[in-house]
């Protein structure tokens, strides 16, 4: 396994993907995994898994600087966050690594088998596309501009220079990231996807569907008709330093949590997530607790009443809304927060894509106990039925065995 980021302790969503496809690999074999430290990474742990037998943590330096990169990027080079990383180092550690037999190198991610893969030329290799970052920046490139108010003229003019040169980028990019997807699913055995649909829009054929998952819960709370405490508490959990929960807890606040207060002025916003410092600013708003990081999501999770998902941009699936279902809570999402999921608007979830729709879920469910119970109860079976973790485990090590021939 060759990682961006290396899984344990797994603290956010992507290194608990990552910790689980190295479960399942261990399945299949013995594994060697390499992830990169980087400075804000927290300090490694062992891996949790038998069969896991040596692993390196490389340390990488903060992002290489744009001056750095951008002869290389305005010449036809790789998008920006491919050449953003120095694998200078980790790839001189790595080397090392070469003179093993290996059966099967699994990458996490296109911008890692990018830098890597001419170390071993032959070895079949599966690469996860859990985000199409082509996909990912299209949606990106569709958010509108937002100021913070009291900005200013200039400030106003300021954030307009940055958006737009920023969107530009990203439509270089997203082209960029179609190319680069396709020519590397074209020189691998196996290219992963978190979904049916996202197989769809890959475009390429050697694809495969590993979903995201979650732990079950055999203690979760079962009777949602009742409110956990006493008024209602809606609730968001995701890292709140990646620019999709951001965007999402921002709109959320800003739009539709008033229209929420107007109706139930008792209502609870709950936030909870790692790096809070960019919606920094919710904390002042009444009805509002930003959280931040806490050791137990389980717990945030039980005294919520309505998951709340109001991402609008990105790509993949969603951990957070596998964990909903997982917890036996009743969710409204919008469209781009439940893609990929087997979730069906009306019967296992409420989806809203504008904010006075949104809204209007999220005060249906707070009115109906038995809405928020159906609901439950319909969402615990969609995750029960594809999206345990012990069974993704087992569908990564069959297809560990099978590109590797053993």
């Amino acid at each position: 396994m060759v990682a961006e980021l290396y899984p344990w302790p797994a603290v956010d969503g992507y290194r608990h993907r990552l910790s689980q496809i190295v479960g399942g690999l261990a399945e299949a074999g013995t594994v060697d995994v390499v992830g990169l430290r980087r400075p804000t990474s927290p300090v490694p742990a062992p891996s949790p898994w038998p069969g896991v037998d040596r692993t390196l943590a490389p340390e990488v330096g903060a992002e290489r600087r744009v001056r750095d990169w951008l002869g290389e990027w305005a010449g036809g080079g790789p998008p920006r966050r491919v050449l953003s990383t120095d694998w200078t180092a980790p790839l001189a550690e790595l080397d090392a690594w070469r003179a093993h037999d290996y059966d099967l190198i699994w990458y996490s991610h296109v911008h890692t088998w990018w830098p890597v893969h001419h170390l071993f030329p032959a070895t079949p290799s599966i690469v996860d596309f859990d985000n199409l970052e082509n996909l990912a920046l299209r949606l990106r490139r569709r958010s509108p501009l937002r100021v913070e108010s009291g900005a200013g003229v200039t400030g106003r003019a300021r954030a307009a220079v940055r958006w737009v040169t920023s969107r530009g980028f990203d439509l270089v990019d997203e082209r960029r990231w179609d190319a680069l997807q396709r020519r590397c699913a074209g020189e691998v055995e196996r290219v992963v996807v978190c979904s049916g649909l996202d197989a769809d829009r890959s475009g390429v054929s050697n694809v495969t569907v590993i979903a995201n998952g979650a732990e079950t819960v055999p203690d979760a709370i079962t009777d949602r008709r009742s409110l956990a405490g006493d008024r209602p508490t809606l609730g968001f959990v995701g890292a709140l330093d990646y620019e999709p929960n951001t965007e999402a807890v921002s709109w959320f606040v800003r739009e539709v949590f008033p229209i929420v207060r107007d109706h139930h002025p008792g209502v609870r916003f709950r936030v909870v997530g790692r790096s809070p410092g960019p919606v920094e600013w919710i904390r002042d708003v009444p009805g509002v607790d930003l959280v931040g990081p806490v050791d137990d999501v389980r717990a945030e999770l039980d005294r919520t009443d309505v998951s709340v998902v109001p991402i609008r941009v990105g790509a993949g699936t969603r951990l957070k809304v596998v964990e909903a279902l997982a917890h036996h809570l009743p969710m409204v999402t919008t469209t781009v927060g439940c893609e990929g999921i087997d979730v069906v608007d009306g019967r296992s979830v409420l989806i809203a894509d504008d904010a006075r729709s949104f809204a209007d879920a999220c005060l249906r469910l707070i009115d109906d106990p038995e809405l928020r119970q159906s609901l439950a109860d319909a969402g615990e079976q969609v995750f029960l039925q594809g999206y345990t973790w012990p069974g993704i485990r087992r569908r990564v090590a069959e297809l560990a065995a099978t590109v590797a021939g053993v």
